[in-house]
């Protein structure tokens, strides 16, 4: 039985959740419970919803408790949400179900708080805890404790490779980009300053952005910055599917100054990595396992933007370097096939019903 927030809408914790349940059914059978609420905007409907949907949950986990060989796997929720976790967790417990917790947030691993600690004590020492890198399992054991049992699961897996062969002509400018939801948490003003500061020092860069803006002081910012700097900057909007994938491959580097506490191992830098993209991005969660070699990783008690930008202009004066965005793409496909291999393994759970 999988237990999750599966899309619409779309973001990061709900995709790699509904990947985590197609794995799983290639050799289960799996009951999808999803619970998603059916309101976007957060407020009392919005949790009435949630209740709901975690209760209707909870009666197919009582319902086919009867059943032979069955396990349960849930991704572990954040902040208010932890509440529906530990009831899940504390259910599944009382019901003896063998139980998978998937983890997507450092923000209780790079804080010690008592409701995740209590979430730990609801599920007790049998659960089964997937962790997206070392570092995410290593701080996770220091904030609380080690847990008996665990995975570490990269989300390489589940995001397919996109190579491009095509190559910038010498004198064309540098396309650096930003997809994400586009707020300050995930670096939108940072990238925005970084346009201007190359600007100022005469660099021959032209940035490009993608995703929803759903501030309107967000929106404004962007409309100011296009007006400032003209075709230096274009905005693209929110992309899907093959419009998204056409996006990284317009583009030499993804520039990721995301500040958002929460961060853990982003989606979109796997698919800007994918498509033979370098990487630019502040240390955060997994992110400096997941960029390695591929670019620049800038610890976070360091500006953003002298950083980047003495590295641009670096990749600027040496082009060469973006002639191996094939070569490393073709890592990052390596990466997909080894991890998905990894995730199988893990996940061949004894059980064959979940």
């Amino acid at each position: 039985m999988a237990i999750g927030q599966i899309p619409p809408p779309v973001d990061g914790l709900a995709y790699i959740t509904s990947e985590y349940i197609k794995l799983l059914a290639e050799d289960h059978e799996v009951t999808v419970l999803n619970i998603s609420p059916k309101v976007a905007k957060r407020g009392v409907t919005y949790h009435l919803s949630r209740t709901f949907t975690v209760l209707f949950a909870s009666v197919h986990l009582v319902l086919n408790a009867w059943r032979a060989n069955r396990a349960c796997y849930m991704p572990c929720q954040s902040d208010f949400g932890l509440v529906y976790t530990i009831y899940l967790l504390a259910l599944a417990r009382l019901f003896k179900y063998p139980t998978y917790l998937h983890h997507h947030n450092f923000g209780y691993i790079n804080e010690k708080r008592r409701i995740m600690a209590l979430a730990l004590r609801a599920g007790g020492p049998q659960v089964v805890h997937i962790f997206l890198c070392e570092r995410m399992r290593k701080r996770f054991s220091e904030t609380y404790r080690k847990p008996e049992r665990s995975l570490v699961i990269s989300n390489a897996a589940f995001v397919l490779p996109q190579a491009n062969q095509a190559h910038p002509s010498p004198g064309a400018p540098l396309r650096i980009g930003l997809l994400s939801n586009l707020n300050r948490e995930k670096g939108l003003y940072l990238f925005l300053d970084l346009l201007r500061a190359g600007r100022e020092q005469g660099l021959n860069i032209q940035g490009m952005l993608a995703g929803p803006l759903d501030e309107h002081r967000d929106g404004s910012a962007v409309e100011a910055a296009q007006k400032e700097l003209g075709e230096s900057l274009k905005y693209a909007g929110p992309l899907y599917a093959d419009d998204k994938l056409r996006f990284y491959e317009s583009i030499d580097v993804f520039v990721f100054p995301t500040i958002y506490a929460n961060e853990a191992q982003p989606t979109v830098i796997y698919e800007a990595l994918a498509a033979g993209n370098l990487v630019i991005a502040y240390e955060r969660g997994c992110i400096a396992s997941q960029v390695g070699e591929k670019g620049l990783i800038i610890p976070q008690n360091e500006p953003f933007v002298p950083s980047a930008l003495a590295w641009l202009h670096d990749l600027h004066a040496n082009r060469e370097k973006l002639k191996s965005r094939v070569s490393l793409a073709k890592s990052t496909e390596d990466m997909h096939a080894t991890e998905r291999a990894r995730a199988r393994a893990a996940l061949a759970l004894p059980s064959s019903v979940l």
